[in-house]
């Protein structure tokens, strides 16, 4: 189980967020496989990759090549900008979880807009403080 300060978050929900995820990230075609889940009132409301199309806030942020992370796509995917917690994932080609954490272009306008942000390790998933 996996507490949080306001919500629990049981291991059945992380699965339902994993189960959802995995699938999405092994049909990447990257080496790099990351999928982020933006999620409100425990309910996924949008699904972003990393991919090679490029966008211009992703230029204004610095991103190389201007290409989009997957948590601003799924940032401009999401139906509303409010009460939101991102959920990050990566997995190897083995369908083994590695490390997240957005990057340091990514998180200064991540902790500014969602509430919680949490991440996978080989070891689980972790929040950012």
């Amino acid at each position: 189980m996996f507490n949080t300060e306001k919500n629990m978050i049981t291991s059945r929900k992380i699965l339902k967020l994993v189960e959802t995820a995995k699938p999405v990230c092994m049909n990447i075609p990257r080496q790099k496989r990351h999928c982020s889940l933006v999620v409100c009132k425990n309910e996924i409301v949008s699904i972003g990759t990393n991919h090679f199309k490029t966008h211009p806030r992703a230029k204004r942020l610095g991103y190389r090549y201007d290409e989009m992370h997957s948590e601003l796509d799924a940032l401009l995917k999401a139906p509303q900008k409010k009460n939101l917690h991102l959920y990050n994932f990566r997995f190897n080609r083995f369908g083994e979880m590695r490390i997240s954490r957005p990057c340091k272009l990514c998180m200064p306008w991540c902790m500014a807009i969602f509430d919680r942000i949490f991440f996978t390790t080989p070891t689980g998933i972790e929040r950012i403080k």
